[in-house]
């Protein structure tokens, strides 16, 4: 690595935690047998002013998913699953419309047509079953159960779909919950975590790597959570704040040497330290992109797959509460990243496609295609502007003013770029998101993504 990139990658870094009020970052490249580059930024405490290291824990939310497919596709390789199942063939009571049962494998992509649900969250779940404050939530089996009966109630309740089975990816916690009931069910241990431990955390030897909640109160080198919420920065501790009920779409807590290793086990296509923890086959049919969703980024099974320039990549992100997380590998140069941040909202994947560029020897920035804009049509302008709306929460309003076409969400106006009829550019601050528009036959909006989910336009 040159001398001036690894200074402008720095840069970069710092220029994303300043604007959008990031607290503490570590940032780690390697390759099969060592560290290549490290950084870090900030605290892992800001009050008592801790450092971050490579041992620090951080929540990595999201990309728990790719632990819970390995689970699936293990469980798939002993004959227990089949991935080209209906979901119904293993979770029973779920009643939906004939064509629209989704198999395990539209599941793993996020392909069953599933729109965002509202979110069950672990702490209101909890409350409804009368459990005590305090009481570890990581193996409660009434809490699952119930989690599951909640899940499939709504699932049943479902009329509409944001198009064919397969046609669309639009990312849903609600397909990992029942992935996560899967391994429940089917795993052969006692709980989804057991198994987790067993069949993966512990022969991959990831001593910092558990679900349990209650654990986070007594480490000492671990991160407070941050989230900027209009002008003021709350902090917590609070690690189950924002968690669904179905613990696989996103409860892990880790460190950047234990997500190391992880990631190894990718470049080393299922093997690592001389324990197979699955097949190559199955390594690589995960990093197979199944549904695209943008020119460059399509999404496997529980990982994105892209491309940067010649450089195929592979990785997952996550957030939640105080957890801005994620890792890539590129397979054929057998590198590495992972990026831990105690601050939401803060935007990882970009410093990622920067750190991806870095180790392979190109210049770090967090651009993967360059797409020109182009001026909106008045009947484009007209076909999109409108409200749209999930029940999980997100409401979005393209407005059409005297200072352009604008995507307002909460207190965020957010400038859009046309790239064509199917696409803009949303600029938050330095980073610019490539944003699908699904329309109708005669042009008209009916829904837009945001991020990797499909938001239906209400209006």
């Amino acid at each position: 690595m040159k001398k001036e990139d690894i200074n402008q990658f720095e840069q970069f870094v710092d220029e994303v935690m300043k604007t959008y009020e990031g607290q503490g970052i570590g940032v780690i490249g390697f390759d099969q047998n060592s560290i290549l580059y490290e950084y870090y930024q900030g605290h892992r405490d800001v009050e008592k002013e801790l450092p971050i290291n490579r041992d620090t824990i951080f929540g990595i939310a999201s990309i728990t998913k790719s632990f819970t497919v390995i689970a699936i596709l293990q469980l798939v390789e002993k004959g227990i699953l089949d991935l080209n199942q209906p979901i119904t063939t293993y979770i029973e009571s779920i009643k939906l419309p004939e064509g629209r049962i989704p198999t395990v494998a539209h599941l793993l992509s996020h392909a069953g047509g599933f729109y965002p649900q509202e979110r069950f969250l672990m702490k209101d779940v909890a409350k409804i079953l009368g459990i005590t404050e305090g009481t570890e939530l990581s193996k409660n089996h009434e809490l699952a159960n119930k989690g599951i009966e909640m899940l499939v109630e709504r699932i049943n309740e479902m009329k509409d779909f944001t198009g064919a089975l397969g046609q669309y990816h639009s990312y849903s916690n609600f397909s990992f919950g029942l992935l996560t009931e899967l391994v429940q069910r089917y795993g052969g241990e006692a709980h989804y975590t057991d198994y987790m431990e067993k069949h993966i955390l512990e022969p991959l030897n990831l001593r910092n790597t558990f679900f349990d909640f209650n654990k986070t109160h007594n480490e000492k080198n671990i991160t407070r959570l941050y989230e900027k919420v209009v002008d003021h920065l709350n902090v917590t501790e609070d690690y189950e704040d924002m968690g669904f009920v179905l613990l696989g779409g996103g409860a892990l807590k880790s460190t950047l040497n234990d997500m190391m290793a992880y990631t190894r086990l990718y470049l080393n296509e299922g093997h690592y330290n001389g324990k197979s923890i699955l097949s190559e086959k199955a390594i690589q049919s995960m990093t197979i992109p199944r549904v695209s969703y943008k020119p460059f980024e399509g999404y496997g099974y529980g990982l994105v797959s892209g491309k940067i320039g010649e450089t195929l990549y592979a990785g997952h992100s996550g957030g939640l509460t105080g957890v801005s997380s994620y890792f890539a590998f590129t397979k054929a140069t057998q590198k590495g990243i992972v990026i831990l941040c105690n601050t939401s909202n803060v935007p990882v994947s970009a410093i990622g496609i920067a750190a991806i560029k870095l180790l392979n020897g190109q210049t770090p920035d967090w651009h993967q295609m360059d797409i020109m804009g182009t001026d909106w049509p008045k009947n484009v302008i007209e076909n999109t502007i409108g409200i749209y709306e999930s029940a999980e929460g997100t409401r979005i309003e393209i407005k059409n003013d005297e200072t352009g076409i604008a995507w307002c969400s909460g207190e965020e106006r957010l400038q859009m770029t046309l790239i064509d009829e199917d696409a803009v550019w949303v600029h938050n601050k330095i980073i610019a998101s490539y944003t699908p528009i699904l329309r109708d036959d005669q042009g008209k909006a009916t829904a837009v993504y945001s991020g990797s989910r499909i938001i239906k336009r209400k209006v």
